[in-house]
Parts: C-alpha cells; sequence; structure tokens
C-alpha cells in the first residue's frame, strides 16, 4: 500500500470502515430545528444494545493531546504522535532511513523491518522508566529537528486542536495578538542575537491574561486548544440519548489522571456552552490502580466505587471483572507501568480486559482504545486480553495470533486524526466492535480455538 493511501485511510478512513448502511447499524444525517446537521446513528441489533458497555480509554493521543503532570504541551503532544505513525528503519551504517512520507498508523507492507520512529528513539533513550521524559522531550521538539519535512502534517492536526473555529471573531483576535507577538520575537531575536538570548524563555502572551474557558488549555504562547477531544463528550450524550448501560475507565500508565478527571466533571455539569447533558454522570476523582506479581505477574485491582467505604482490593481477577462492570459514570486506573517495561513493553503485562468464550450472551463488552494498541508485534502492544476459563476458574493472556481476529471487536487502536475530523468517531467505532463481536459470538471454531489456546497451564 502507498504512503499516499495510507494517509488517505488515516485522515478518511480507519480499521474500522465507516458505511452509510452496515446490517446492524444505520448512519443518517438529520437536522435540528435551527438547522444545524447531526449525526443519527442507530444499532438495529437488539442484542448488541442490551449488553452493558465497559469502554476503556488510554488519554494521551485518544482522549487529550496536552498533559499537565508531565508538562508535555499540545504542539509536544502533537510531535509525538507523528513519531508513532512514521516509519523508516536503521540502515547499516546505524543511520536512520525514513520510508513513510506520510503518516500512517499501519506498518508498510514493503518493508518488514520498518518500525516507527517512536519505537526507534525509544530503543536508543529508554533504559529505565526515568528515561521516558527524555523520550519526551526528544519526540516533543519533532517538527524543528529531524521531522520539517512532515510539518504540513503537524500543521493540520494544530488547527484541529484549536479552540476557536476560524471565522469567529475570539479567532481572529487571537490570531491577530499572535501574529504581533511573533514578529516582535523575531525582530527582538535580529538585535540580540546571544546564545543567552536564545535560550531565555519567551515573554508571556498577553493571552494569557484571558480567562481559560471549560475545558480550554492555553499552550506558552497563548494559542488557545481543547483539552479533552470534543468527541469524548460526544461518546457521552449519544450513549445517554440512547439509554445504553456504560461505564467509561481512564487507563493510563502514569499520574496524569487527576486534571482530566475534575475537567470533565465541569463539562458533565453542564458548564461547556457546546456540550449539555440530559443526565448527570459521577466522576471518580480517587483514580484506582492495577498491580502486577513480579513472581507470576498475577493481577490485582485497588478500586473504590462511590458506594465502597474504603478502598476495595480484589486478586480474584473474576471479580476484578464483575467489579468493574458493576460500575456506573467516569473513573481512573493507573496499570502497571514498571510490570510492562520490565518485561519489554510484551503485551501480556500490559493492560487486561476480560473476554469469557463460552459465554455467547454477555452482558457486557469490554473495548479499550488506545494508540499504542497494535497487532504485529507482541513487544509493541499495550492490551493483554485476558480469556476466561469459568471451569478452570482462572484467566489466561489470550495469544498474540489471535490479536488480529480480536482487533475492534475489544482493542482499537486509536486514530488520532478521525478522533479530531469526525466528532462520531468513537460513536461510530464503538458500533462496528459491537456488531463484530456479534459475528465472532456466532463462530464457534473460533471460540473454541481462542480458549483453546489460551487456557494451557505452563509448567
Amino acid at each position: 500500500m502507498s504512503d499516499a493511501t495510507n494517509y488517505e485511510n488515516l485522515l478518511v478512513d480507519s480499521p474500522t470502515k465507516y458505511q452509510n448502511n452496515h446490517n446492524d447499524l444505520s448512519i443518517s444525517k438529520q437536522t435540528f430545528c435551527n438547522g444545524y446537521e447531526y449525526t443519527k446513528i442507530t444499532n438495529n441489533n437488539t442484542l448488541s444494545e442490551q449488553r452493558k458497555l465497559i469502554l476503556h480509554f488510554d488519554n494521551r493521543n485518544t482522549l487529550q493531546v496536552a498533559n499537565n503532570v508531565s508538562a508535555t504541551t499540545i504542539e509536544q503532544g502533537v510531535n509525538n504522535f507523528l513519531t508513532g505513525v512514521l516509519w523508516g528503519y536503521e540502515n547499516d551504517k546505524g543511520e536512520w532511513e525514513w520510508v513513510s512520507t506520510s503518516p500512517s498508523l499501519h506498518k508498510p507492507n514493503d518493508c518488514p523491518n520498518c518500525t516507527t520512529y517512536f519505537k526507534y528513539l525509544e530503543s536508543l533513550i529508554v533504559r529505565e522508566a526515568s528515561g521516558r521524559k527524555d523520550l519526551r522531550a526528544k519526540t516533543g521538539s519533532f517538527i524543528n529537528n529531524e521531522g520539517a519535512r512532515f510539518r504540513r502534517f503537524y500543521d493540520e492536526l494544530i488547527e484541529s486542536l484549536r479552540y476557536n473555529r476560524l471565522g469567529l471573531p475570539e479567532r481572529e483576535r487571537e490570531d491577530l495578538i499572535l501574529t504581533i507577538e511573533e514578529a516582535q520575537e523575531h525582530n527582538t531575536n535580529e538585535l540580540k542575537p546571544s546564545v543567552e538570548h536564545y535560550q531565555r524563555r519567551r515573554r508571556l502572551s498577553i493571552l494569557h491574561k484571558d480567562l481559560v474557558p471549560v475545558n480550554g488549555f492555553r499552550s506558552a504562547n497563548g494559542t488557545l486548544y481543547h483539552y479533552i477531544l470534543p468527541s469524548f463528550f460526544r461518546l457521552i450524550q449519544y450513549l445517554q440519548e440512547t439509554n445504553r448501560d456504560f461505564v467509561i475507565y481512564l487507563r493510563t500508565m502514569g499520574d496524569d489522571s487527576k486534571n482530566f478527571l475534575e475537567n470533565a466533571e465541569r463539562v458533565l455539569a453542564n458548564e461547556h456552552p457546546s456540550f449539555q447533558f440530559n443526565q448527570p454522570l459521577h466522576v471518580n476523582l480517587q483514580p484506582g490502580r492495577i498491580e502486577r506479581s513480579k513472581k507470576d505477574q498475577s493481577i490485582l485491582l485497588h478500586m473504590k466505587f462511590e458506594e465502597d467505604s474504603d478502598m476495595q482490593i480484589i486478586a480474584d481477577e473474576f471479580l476484578i471483572h464483575e467489579k468493574l462492570e458493576s460500575g456506573h459514570g467516569i473513573h481512573a486506573i493507573r496499570d502497571d507501568f514498571n510490570a510492562w517495561f520490565q518485561t519489554n513493553y510484551h503485551y501480556t503485562t500490559s493492560k487486561p480486559i476480560w473476554f469469557d468464550p463460552d459465554d455467547r450472551n454477555p452482558r457486557s463488552h469490554h473495548i479499550l482504545f488506545d494508540d499504542n494498541f497494535r497487532v504485529i508485534d507482541p513487544n509493541d502492544s499495550i492490551v493483554d486480553i485476558r480469556i476466561m476459563n469459568r471451569q478452570k476458574h482462572k484467566c489466561y493472556s489470550c495469544p498474540f495470533e489471535f490479536y488480529p481476529e480480536l482487533e475492534n471487536v475489544f482493542a482499537v487502536q486509536a486514530n488520532l486524526y478521525l478522533i479530531l475530523a469526525d466528532q462520531d468517531y468513537y460513536i461510530k467505532t464503538i458500533a462496528e466492535c459491537e456488531k463484530r463481536l456479534d459475528q465472532l459470538l456466532q463462530d464457534t471454531e473460533t471460540l473454541e480455538k481462542i480458549k483453546k489456546e489460551s487456557c494451557i497451564d505452563h509448567a
């Protein structure tokens, strides 16, 4: 597949193909009384609608781009994303060679040794967990250095993240101030071209005197961006409008959930003019965590729901699944980064979700969105699909060979381009995952094979 085709797929399509008519999914354009159009999506499969959705989201490049905890700006976040969708390889001279001419979620077919630039830098820089800070610094300046050739893709993403749309008076004022201040900064640099001057921090924009609106994030130069991506709130609106039973878990590998939860709580309290919610949705501001045993990688959940008097510590995976299934609202779980890192990022120590292949009429459906989910390398994927064996009362990591069949059923590689371009991205993708689960549940042969190959006890 050519890069041009890859880029077209990245912008217009995704691994889940959106069509106007699915067998169980109908998509149509409707119009409000004020003339604004919206997309109406109807899932005609009553079995899917009866299942509770257990939705898991990574935050970085999935629900947000900026990160206050790690001091990641919008600009750095976009740079970081691009390094994860641009491919190449290290040549015989030890130098990096680009294969990509445009971004793609998928590895080029004609380059078996290709890796993303992010994974290449990770292998060079990260020797221990603390090295990820240096990795973020390196990837955060990508466009201004070795990634200059990909500038137009960076600019498109940045524009999609702007809080004020083109044509609005607020945007015209913001752009005018940014242009004037950039020119002043340029003139000052020409007058004082010393090393010390170049290294000093840029003077704070007068835009920082403006009040930052709900779900706004102002960059160092004063540009106002979305903090949590609007498609997330559109999804919640849709789930409430269609009376779906659901729970949302923010799944992170770091301490970056607090700001997200507090911001989401304000938007869900109808403080944002673009998003109004008919029903209250509880936001649990106390994150839980998943811990893996160093001895056998067994899973331990620390979680406190609103009805719990104390933090619950659960070691039985079946009870963990039931606990997560019983939740409502929005919660955060910190996954065990050290366990994942110490196994060279092997998927079996990453973010767990659960599936019982013997249950042909499940009452719930786990779906995890993460830009680091991939099906090409077991050491380059971040979802551990746990196969539940009720006869043995034990859970096993699904063999990676089945991941291509389970992709876009239980785990989705989040597509930042589409998330920004289409506010219905999550709605459509979840509907597609539900349709594919329906198909999988009818495929007895595959289900039996998954169970047989997964549930093997090794000495």
